[in-house]
């Protein structure tokens, strides 16, 4: 099946109009539209991974819908990479790139730090404006008494909780990056090498990455210690 036009839902995955999907799960899919919504559930609770082949390039994401956008037949072309991987053992990595090749990256699942220590998280992802917005809200409740500093701190949290997804793009595009990928990957360290066996050139925008021995290309990531790697 070949994705003809994306609709919103592939959009928010990275998905571009000639996407092939080659695979469900870990394994080959050459089925059609009912066998597709057949590996979903009509709950929409089901995360499956599912494997595209763009090009020269072989990217996988997790969804919980095949509602992606308008979906053709199309003949298999060449012998597609369809990794051994579950969706349980994966997250959604966004990738946001300049026209310079500097890149970041961040999770689609939050990390509990969003809710439970914002001004950790804020720091954390690097979010500078944000987080003296932050503070500086809950100081202004400072004059009223603590009660107020901690609901403001707390109506500060909830709306990081709800929004950081628009916050962490909003805070990369004004640094001139912008949406390029979404890779589905088993942590932050595999979704850069996997995001660096795509685009070998690009230098992460926060520091050094460091991958040693196999490159993803060359290793199966079902099992992370097949090859060894550092951030610097």
């Amino acid at each position: 099946m070949e994705l003809q036009k994306v609709g919103a839902a592939g959009q928010s995955l990275g998905l571009r109009p000639g996407d092939k999907l080659v695979g469900l799960d870990g394994e080959p899919f050459t089925g059609g539209a009912k066998e597709l919504r057949a590996r979903f559930s009509a709950m929409e609770t089901k995360r499956v991974a599912m494997h595209f082949q763009r090009a020269d390039v072989d990217l996988t994401v997790i969804s919980v819908t095949p509602k992606l956008g308008r979906w053709m037949p199309c003949p298999v072309a060449g012998e597609p990479h369809v990794p051994k991987l579950s969706a349980d053992q994966l997250d959604n990595w966004e990738i946001l790139r300049s026209r310079d090749g500097s890149y970041d990256l961040f999770r689609h699942r939050s990390s509990p730090l969003v809710w439970l220590i914002t001004p950790l998280w804020l720091a954390q992802m690097r979010l500078w404006p944000h987080l003296a917005a932050f503070f500086g809200m809950v100081c202004v409740g400072y004059p009223v008494g603590l009660w107020m500093c901690a609901a403001l701190w707390g109506l500060g949290s909830y709306y990081v909780k709800k929004n950081y997804l628009q916050v962490i793009r909003a805070d990369r595009v004004s640094r001139g990056m912008f949406p390029f990928a979404v890779i589905a990957a088993p942590g932050e360290m595999n979704a850069h090498a996997t995001y660096l066996a795509m685009q070998p050139d690009d230098k992460f925008a926060f520091g050094t990455i460091i991958l040693q021995n196999q490159k993803p290309a060359e290793a199966d990531l079902q099992d992370e210690d097949d090859y060894d790697y550092a951030a610097a």
